[in-house]
């Protein structure tokens, strides 16, 4: 069916033009109803063909609870939801891969759903681009990587990952130095999964704690005795076709996620979660009012 509505997508083009036409030649009721027609096929060769190729870099500064206002930051790009795969039309890795280069990040979070019934053979060229960034790269899987639906791919992913240097991450911590300071970087797998282990969180140092997975709604599943200072997450894609009234429905969790920083009222604590629309698409090879984004994130650590 992707496939299907992939292909016959590109009639919008015609029909676009023969709706043009016709509003030009046609007068009276026939007429408004071909500048409607052109209207609508206007809108749906933007969202098909135009803004799954807009791929914007969006900038926010995030300071962690205890932090001073001119203490040390850490610059951390943070993207999602690739989804390589059935839609030609996703924005390459090598897209990704260049901004990244450009803004120069101290490290680069990947918060999973990288493929989208891709073939496995395919998956080390649509990473390789990766190879090319000069700094450290940690990743976690997310639904659709681990059959949530579709194929699963974990085990093709951590290959082709871990041969490009990535740092999985997932149900793990490690301690790393990134822009002169030492912080840790956790990982939780993929909620839909249910295989989340956090035991790694039982002997934690006294650093910055950033935790990366692919459903914010983790959030809400993680123990209470997890003390990290910053969740960072995909998975909704902040509705992916944004309409108005619609929002809500689409974005695939259960608590009110969508895109940006979301402070998390857990208890008597507030924890600060952080998600990123991604770059790609499911279900349809469109995006509307939504385009592809890389977040590139200034945080002040304590």
């Amino acid at each position: 069916m992707q496939q299907f509505v992939f292909w016959a997508s590109y009639l919008f083009l015609p029909l676009l033009l023969a709706s043009l036409v016709f509003a030009a030649k046609a007068t009276g009721s026939k007429r408004r109803i071909a500048v409607l027609a052109f209207i609508a096929f206007s809108i749906l060769v933007y969202a098909r063909f135009v803004e799954p190729h807009i791929l914007r870099v969006e900038h926010t500064e995030i300071a962690l609870e205890g932090a001073v206002a001119d203490g040390p930051k850490i610059k951390i790009a943070l993207f999602s939801d690739t989804h390589f795969g059935v839609f030609r039309n996703a924005v390459s890795m090598q897209r990704i891969v260049d901004r990244l280069a450009h803004e120069a990040p101290d490290a680069v979070m990947i918060a999973g759903d990288i493929l989208y019934y891709s073939s496995p053979d395919d998956i080390p060229a649509e990473l390789a681009a990766l190879a090319d960034l000069r700094m450290p790269i940690f990743a976690v899987l997310g639904n659709h990587d681990v059959g949530f639906p579709g194929p699963i791919y974990t085990k093709d992913l951590y290959a082709a990952l871990t041969d490009l240097g990535v740092i999985l991450v997932e149900n793990r911590a490690q301690l790393v130095t990134l822009a002169n300071q030492q912080v840790v970087v956790a990982g939780a797998s993929d909620l839909w999964e249910q295989r989340q282990d956090f035991a790694f969180s039982a002997n934690l140092p006294d650093a910055p704690i950033f935790l990366l997975t692919h459903n914010p709604d983790t959030a809400f599943e993680a123990p209470a005795g997890i003390d990290y200072d910053l969740m960072l997450a995909g998975h909704t894609h902040g509705a992916q076709i944004r309409l108005p009234g619609l929002i809500d429905r689409v974005i695939p969790t259960r608590h009110s996620f969508d895109k940006g920083l979301h402070p998390v009222k857990l208890g008597a604590e507030t924890r600060r979660v952080f998600v990123t629309p991604g770059t790609g698409m499911v279900g349809l090879p469109f995006r509307f009012n939504m385009p592809p984004r890389i977040d590139i994130l200034t945080i002040v650590v304590r």
